[in-house]
């Protein structure tokens, strides 16, 4: 996490009335408990939760003592904390529990010019019918120990930076797991140093399940990596693009240390520049669903779409994020002309019969 200015924090007054915030439907759960051996006996430390809005470098507000703000409110029942309209420097949150949520409501900004602008610590579950738009040096959206899941919301990340002591992320999630089941997201990493540029990066596994997902990146001479995992990188639906560039490095759209997993949905990969781009790389291995035919994995740039419909007696129904063709009229055209031919044969039978 960032350090604020040492001057001392603005504590900003809640307002008085509390607005109602629709809150997820979430079961609550304990914070964690950190077990720590001692010479007698086992000393249970409990971590302290902690979650803070700073308004800008010298005003910050601690939201588990004010829970109630004209664009921001806290549900200590379902754990959740709402941002409606919010525009500040950074969201931080630690040791929340593993069923922390942020619900998006209304049009929210979250700047950071020298760090992470939202930087959590622990698990976050995102979503709601609201914007974030969220722009840091070092990463939009920072998640450690623990999972990153966006349930659906519409995103706007950017990560821009010149230092070379770090890279730029649009998400980051460090030891966890980084899950999209819907929702818009668009990601931009740039850096334009010798550092290099990542758009989606989990430590373990990355999964999108479906959603729109766009992502650029860009860099000088270190990696442009669209969407990367440390472990395995599995896509299961949605549509996804991503438009990975670099000067003298190295550029890679989709990327695992372990495998890629490609079941379903469409995907546009494209890089080019430096040394070997590839559309896709996985350390251990490729695994793509017949149903994309042959790929070719050596390709800088490749369109992927799924087509199984005369393979399977039963096809998927329509949907803009996949591609996947409705067959359910089709096959209602289809029964209804059979039923009509089997009429008439049944007429004429009985023609030929009192004949």
């Amino acid at each position: 996490m960032v350090e604020p200015v040492a001057a001392a924090p603005a504590v900003e007054t809640p307002a008085a009335e509390t607005p109602a915030a629709d809150a997820p439907v979430v079961a609550v759960a304990e914070a964690p408990v950190i077990e720590t051996a001692a010479d007698e006996g086992t000393i249970e430390v409990k971590a302290v939760p902690a979650l803070g809005l700073w308004r800008d470098a010298t005003t910050f507000i601690d939201v588990l003592l004010n829970t109630v703000g004209a664009d921001y409110s806290y549900d200590a029942i379902t754990n959740a904390l709402t941002l409606n309209g919010f525009v500040g420097k950074q969201v931080v949150a630690a040791d929340m529990g593993s069923n922390f949520a942020m619900i998006l409501k209304g049009e929210n900004l979250v700047v950071n010019p020298d760090g992470c602008a939202v930087e959590v610590v622990g698990n976050l579950t995102m979503g709601g019918p609201g914007e974030l738009t969220a722009v840091g040096e070092y990463s939009a959206i920072h998640v450690m120990d623990g999972d990153l899941v966006l349930n659906d919301g519409d995103y706007e990340l950017t990560a821009l930076t010149s230092d070379n002591t770090h890279n730029a992320y649009g998400i980051l999630v460090d030891n966890g797991d980084l899950i999209i089941n819907d929702g818009w997201l668009d990601a931009t990493a740039v850096h334009t140093g010798t550092g290099g540029a990542y758009g989606l990066w989990a430590d373990n596994d990355l999964v999108i399940n479906g959603g729109d997902v766009d992502v650029i990146t860009d860099s000088v001479s270190g990696q442009s990596m669209g969407i990367g995992a440390g472990d395995d990188a599995i896509v299961k639906g949605g549509y996804t693009t991503v438009k990975s560039t670099t000067e003298t490095g190295v550029a890679t759209a989709l990327y695992a240390a372990s495998w890629v997993v490609i079941r379903d949905g469409i995907l546009d990969l494209c890089t080019s520049g430096g040394v070997n781009p590839l559309a896709i790389y996985g350390g251990e291995g490729v695994w793509i669903s017949p149903c994309y035919g042959d790929v070719d994995l050596t390709a800088s740039c490749l369109y992927l779409e799924p087509n199984c419909c005369h393979h399977w007696k039963h096809c998927k129904s329509s949907n803009p994020k996949t591609g996947t063709q409705d067959m359910g009229q089709d096959a209602l055209m289809a029964t209804m002309g059979l039923l009509a031919l089997m009429g008439m044969a049944y007429l004429i039978s009985k023609k030929e019969i009192k004949a």
